[in-house]
């Protein structure tokens, strides 16, 4: 993923850390992904774009969209914008960007949210 402010990289991959109390939004940028001239395709009925949490189970105060639906999901001709909140301190949370384009074509992009309390630092 291009121009990822803030996140963090490992051997599993990208990462950002977020403190529970945060209710923050991200945003993916594709555009070193899409083909000249593709998009986007910023439509529920194209399953596009779609982001999921991953679950704990038992998880008492899990990441959630703030709205509980997911609707908190948009996207321009390149880049995907989502809301989450909440979470539990420890808790490492995978999230999936999945898109569909005006080619055709389908994408999905994973990484983690990782929270805990932050302080300054």
């Amino acid at each position: 993923m291009a121009n990822l402010t803030g996140f963090e990289f490992d051997r599993d991959g990208a990462y950002i850390f977020k403190s529970p109390a945060a209710s923050l939004q991200y945003a993916l940028d594709f555009s070193e992904y899409l083909n000249t001239g593709d998009t986007i395709v910023d439509d529920s009925s194209a399953s596009s774009p779609v982001v999921t949490i991953g679950t704990i189970s038992g998880d008492s105060a899990p990441l959630i969209h703030p709205n509980g639906h997911g609707t908190d999901v948009s996207a321009t001709t390149t880049k995907v914008t989502f809301r989450v909140s909440g979470g539990t301190a420890g808790n490492v949370y995978p999230i999936t960007v999945k898109i569909a384009t005006s080619a055709g074509d389908i994408d999905t992009r994973h990484f983690r949210i990782i929270c805990k309390e932050k302080g300054l630092e």
